[in-house]
């Protein structure tokens, strides 16, 4: 488990520090839901300024999910799917890909899987490298700067909308002046009095630990998929052109006027099995990054490999078990929807 927390900083420090707590900040959002975009048009399209609408589809992997999948969990805890090959049986859980420090779940079906599984297959997480992270902002920060007032390049709605925010907030209207509009639309989104803290990990950490512990009577084989480069995914949004910049402030500025839930109430709905409201949730900065295509590509990458892994799973006559990342295992061409195309049976839970 990796508990990271940055306190947002005082208007009279350094905008290097600013810029190194939205981009370290910045790279644990990746995943996490939280606001609504800007206004949609037709299926995903999003317009701003006057330009042609950024048609978010193509590269927003997560955006469509496979509805029969998407069942609550009738046996207790979080909920279960099942691939089947007639001789193996894979058990799928789908786990939020941010949850708070000690959340409480049963544990009881996960134990009884566990329990003489060939293998325990966790998914693809955040690579958790924070000193890399950092030591990128200093020597190549231009990335993340304006080389003018970013209001100056907004249209005039957001422009409104965003001093508007940091006025009620008795913050200076230029307080993000020298940024770029993606980070601080993550500012914006996290800074809620005082600091922000993000647990990476605590949940497959936890169901590791239980797999070799004295409960489990034949212990399971772990395998580790590759985990996402979080310093490529933050280098590829300082890059982003200007729509998607201000895709991403607007997510920001419409978590706070929204009050959507968080992390906790989210982490509460999964540990209960309510698949439903889980994936009902606004995704925020998720749908923002997620059309960026270097970070698309790394989603499916991590898509690939579980895949495979659950793939040569299947061909040792028994059971195993899998964690993987709800939204990723949901989605109309994710992991259960091609273990599925591949002619394997997947049944919702039950």
């Amino acid at each position: 488990m990796t508990l990271v927390r940055f306190r947002a900083p005082s208007r009279n420090r350094k905008i290097v520090t600013l810029t190194r707590f939205a981009a370290a900040g910045l790279a644990f959002s990746l995943l996490c839901g939280g606001s609504a975009l800007a206004q949609v048009q037709g299926k995903n399209e999003v317009s701003i300024h006057q330009t042609k609408p950024v048609d978010l589809t193509p590269v927003d992997s997560q955006a469509n999910l496979v509805e029969e999948l998407i069942v609550n969990a009738r046996l207790p805890g979080p909920a279960w799917w099942k691939v089947s090959d007639g001789d193996t049986n894979v058990y799928v859980m789908g786990v939020p890909a941010f949850a708070p420090q000690k959340l409480d779940f049963d544990d009881s079906v996960l134990r009884r899987r566990l329990d003489g599984a060939n293998v325990l297959i966790i998914g693809q997480e955040p690579e958790v490298r924070i000193l890399s992270l950092l030591a990128l902002i200093p020597g190549r920060g231009k990335q993340f700067i304006m080389d003018k007032p970013m209001r100056d390049t907004l249209p005039p709605d957001l422009r409104a909308r965003l001093e508007k925010h940091l006025t009620a907030r008795s913050k200076p209207v230029n307080e993000h002046d020298q940024l770029k509009p993606a980070l601080a639309g993550f500012i914006i989104a996290n800074d809620k009095g005082g600091g922000v803290s993000i647990t990476i990990g605590d949940l497959t950490d936890r169901i590791q630990k239980l797999a070799k512990s004295k409960d489990i009577a034949v212990q399971p084989r772990v395998k580790k998929l590759d985990d996402y480069d979080l310093i490529g995914m933050v280098k590829s949004l300082g890059e982003a052109p200007q729509p998607l910049q201000e895709l991403c402030l607007d997510a920001g500025l419409k978590e706070t006027e929204n009050g959507l839930a968080g992390v906790r109430e989210t982490a509460d709905q999964w540990a209960e099995g309510q698949v439903k409201a889980v994936v009902a949730a606004e995704r925020g900065y998720q749908r923002c990054l997620a059309s960026t295509p270097w970070i698309a590509r790394q989603f499916k990458d991590g898509q690939d490999e579980a895949v495979g892994a659950i793939t040569q799973a299947l061909k040792k006559p028994g059971k195993a078990v899998a964690v993987i990342e709800l939204r990723s295992l949901l989605t109309e061409g994710g992991v259960l929807d091609r273990l599925r195309a591949k002619g394997f049976t997947v049944t919702a839970p039950e």
